[in-house]
């Protein structure tokens, strides 16, 4: 009896936590959310292209990480199977410059990401904006180039992680292996994503001086996103595009879930903004 009045104050507790974090998102950080996912989606071709570079060097080759983009790119929205063969028609000295115009646009698209996530946190945590123009553009882009590889990685895992776990147990030849994957890719995605998110939640607000005031946030904003990925990838494999909306229907999905992605990065935030409300009372 004690374990389930425990169990029922402890649900409590986090319903009212959650309720709390998403009155400090919604309406404040509502348009913050949909400018990411708009500039999520700018980035989302140049980080292809740099993808596809890296994939048709000596290294991508040994890994068998262009097939492993060509099966990708058939989940994405159109024009990204296209990209990649019109990249590889045309290989030759001028494909790094478009593997350069490729990682300028991610930075600067992935930068003006970061500055509105800083935003939107300072916006739930109640506070002014004190940052120079200038501090903004640095701490933006240092967050971008330090969780650009986790946070893709975590995304690849937690959408594609089925098809992915199939073509590599078929690649190596070694279906022993897939049953190990099962395991291995949904515990290195959530990792990948919390290491990440801690990053954001530290650097992002100039007030946060400890590890442990943020990671709260970011182990629950990790986890509704693995599983907004799960559900994601499920779309992404089951939707008839072609019956319902065409290719319209990929970019349609892409872009709601970018968005859902922003507003659980900034759930996080919320949880962390009344963790540290709470102590303040106590």
């Amino acid at each position: 009896m004690q374990k389930k009045l425990a169990a029922m104050e402890f649900l409590k507790f986090v319903a009212e936590r959650v309720y709390r974090g998403f009155r400090r998102v919604f309406p404040r950080c509502g348009m913050i959310s949909q400018a990411i996912a708009f500039n999520l989606f700018l980035a989302f071709f140049p980080t292809l292209l740099i993808a596809v570079a890296l994939a048709t060097s000596p290294v991508g080759g040994r890994t068998s990480l262009l097939e492993l983009i060509r099966q990708i790119t058939g989940f994405l929205p159109p024009g990204s199977q296209q990209i990649v063969s019109e990249y590889l028609t045309k290989r030759g000295p001028e494909v790094w410059k478009w593997a350069l115009a490729g990682l300028t646009g991610t930075l600067l698209a992935g930068s003006q990401v970061m500055k509105l996530v800083m935003q939107g946190i300072q916006v739930i945590y109640g506070e002014e904006d004190r940052m120079g123009w200038l501090h903004r553009q640095v701490r933006g882009l240092v967050l971008i180039l330090v969780t650009i590889a986790p946070l893709l990685a975590a995304a690849i895992l937690g959408v594609l992680g089925r098809p992915l776990r199939r073509l590599l147990a078929h690649v190596f030849s070694k279906r022993e292996l897939e049953t190990y994957w099962n395991f291995l890719f949904p515990l290195a995605a959530i990792l990948l994503g919390m290491i990440a998110l801690t990053v954001i939640y530290r650097v992002a607000r100039p007030a946060e001086n400890r590890l442990r005031d943020v990671l709260p946030g970011a182990v629950v904003a990790t986890l509704f996103w693995w599983l907004t990925n799960v559900l994601y990838g499920t779309y992404v494999r089951k939707m008839p595009y072609g019956v319902v909306y065409g290719g319209l229907g990929a970019v349609i999905g892409l872009m709601v879930w970018m968005e859902v992605s922003a507003v659980i990065v900034f759930l996080g935030a919320a949880w962390n903004a009344e963790r540290a409300k709470s102590r303040t009372k106590g």
